[in-house]
């Protein structure tokens, strides 16, 4: 594997799966979880087709009624809205009747603060203009927002979202970049061994052993597992600065059909200072004894038999990766004995080198 393209690879994915993640949590926060919607509204903000009913119902209820001031109040709560509601009722009464509407319209000029003109007047019984009143708040296109109004706040949502995403992929590329540096800094101004022993003095003795291991990991692999890839991080346990990364995945399958027959495996170490990652193929005995076979896989690694106890070892610029075959099973069947794997445990040992 290229060290350069493993490392482009891994960023873009972080990066589109910080997008992808973030428009996601944005329409389900914005259309699911918190969907705009506008409750407690008043008479004015009523549709204008509703906004003529109400007038009406509240013109018939006048003309049974003949209580001015709460006419006049229903007319008032229209808001802006009244004098051109008014006008729309005129041109259209519906099933008010003219000389209702010319008493609601003469008593519109003389009570209402605004002046509206005269035209004429209704009466129909409160207690029917605010069951009908009632029922015209209750209608959800009513007090709901339109949707121009819910795509308002959606669009700001999504945007946002996608800006912290877009935010999230640059954090993370520039702290890969950091750390490149820092670590550069680090190899250029570090002294030399002998100027060390005399700066560094009594605490030189406190040094880890080299051969002490950085992490240990434990990895798996069962047949039917086809996508089978484990990668582990290896950080500094004094800093938790990042130093590299190790894996073990399918390199190679024998026969046809699913699951996948797993004839090879490939254990890599990848070290943030070194130019390459360092692969080695772990094969069944069977694939390592045909010699085809092995000279194929040869190119994605140093090919190794795999037996019980068997300890690979990769090593890099500031790292060794010790990968001991805990347990391991081949699997029966029509193809020849010992090709594919049923079963496998391998344990992965990152230590620093110095």
């Amino acid at each position: 594997m290229d060290n350069a393209k493993e490392i482009i690879t891994r960023k873009s994915f972080a990066v589109i799966v910080a997008l992808i993640a973030g428009l996601a949590l944005g329409l389900l926060y914005a259309w699911v979880l918190q969907p705009v919607q506008l409750v407690d509204a008043d008479i004015s903000q009523l549709r204008e087709d509703l906004r003529v009913d109400y007038l009406r119902m509240a013109i018939d209820s006048y003309s049974v009624n003949a209580d001015a001031e709460l006419a006049i109040q229903r007319y008032e709560s229209l808001g802006e809205n009244k004098e051109e509601t008014l006008r729309d009722v005129g041109q259209s009464p519906g099933e008010v009747s003219p000389s209702e509407l010319q008493k609601f319209q003469a008593l519109v000029a003389m009570e209402s603060p605004s002046g509206a003109p005269v035209i004429g007047t209704t009466e129909a019984s409160e207690e029917l203009a605010a069951s009908e009143t009632t029922a015209v708040i209750a209608d959800p296109t009513a007090v709901t927002s339109e949707p121009t109004t819910a795509s308002r706040y959606i669009l700001p949502v999504c945007l946002g979202t996608l800006g912290l995403g877009a935010l999230l992929g640059v954090a993370l590329v520039m702290r890969r970049r950091i750390e490149a540096r820092e670590s550069d800094f680090e190899s250029e101004f570090m002294p030399e061994p002998e100027d060390a022993a005399h700066d560094i003095g009594f605490e030189a003795e406190m040094e880890i052993p080299s051969d002490e291991p950085l992490a240990t990991f434990r990895t798996t692999y069962t047949i039917g597992d086809d996508l089978y890839d484990d990668s582990f991080s290896v950080e500094s346990p004094a800093s938790g600065d990042f130093l590299g990364e190790c894996g073990v995945g399918i390199a190679e399958a024998i026969g046809v059909g699913d699951p996948k027959k797993v004839s090879a495996f490939e254990v890599w170490l990848f070290d943030k200072n070194d130019i390459q990652t360092v692969t080695k193929i772990i094969m069944s005995n069977y694939t390592f004894s045909d010699e085809e076979a092995r000279s194929q896989l040869a190119a994605k690694g140093d090919p190794v038999a795999a037996e019980g106890g068997e300890v690979v070892e990769l090593e890099t610029a500031s790292l060794r990766v010790e990968a001991r075959i805990v347990d391991i099973s081949y699997g029966e069947g029509a193809l020849p004995k010992e090709s594919f794997f049923e079963r496998m445990t391998i344990e992965l040992k990152a230590i620093a080198k110095t």
